[in-house]
């Protein structure tokens, strides 16, 4: 089983599916992503020694941690990621396993998480906190507020 993320929601070109999740809802998410040798970025994100940037392994994390959050009307989007450890590259052709464990809630709209990449069972990075933040509608259009209607 896959879950395919939109790369234009999130942002980043390491898009696709999430292979083999495994979701606890409002405690944890687990989902291996690829990194496939065909991204562009790896002509020129160091072309001898190519290596993913992390902050596109840090989207990656932060599609996992949604998939353990509680259903939201517009989804949850990254706040802020504090207490980074990056402990060795990820190249092309790796998978990624994403681990994602809720670890505390400031009232329904702000959720953090507790992360930990693997490839291979070797880690390539954690993080101590990984905060999602509800959406929000999108604000009304000057045609579509309530002054313009009346």
């Amino acid at each position: 089983m896959s879950v395919t993320t939109d790369h234009r929601a999130t942002g980043h070109p390491v898009h696709g599916a999430l292979l083999d999740p495994e979701v606890l809802p409002g405690e944890r998410a687990r989902a291996v992503r690829n990194v496939p040798n065909t991204l562009d970025l790896f002509a020129t994100h160091f072309p001898r020694f190519p290596i993913l940037p992390g902050v596109l392994l840090l989207a990656s994390a932060a599609d996992v941690a949604a998939l353990a959050a509680p259903a939201a009307e517009y989804g949850w989007r990254p706040g802020e990621a504090a207490r980074i450890r990056w402990r060795r590259p990820v190249r092309p052709g790796d998978q990624v396993d994403i681990v994602a464990e809720l670890t505390g809630r400031d009232g329904d709209d702000t959720l953090h998480f507790k992360i930990t990449a693997t490839v291979d069972g070797r880690p390539v990075a954690t993080v101590r906190q990984l905060t999602l933040v509800r959406r929000l509608p999108a604000p009304a259009t000057v045609g579509e507020s309530p002054k313009e209607q009346r």
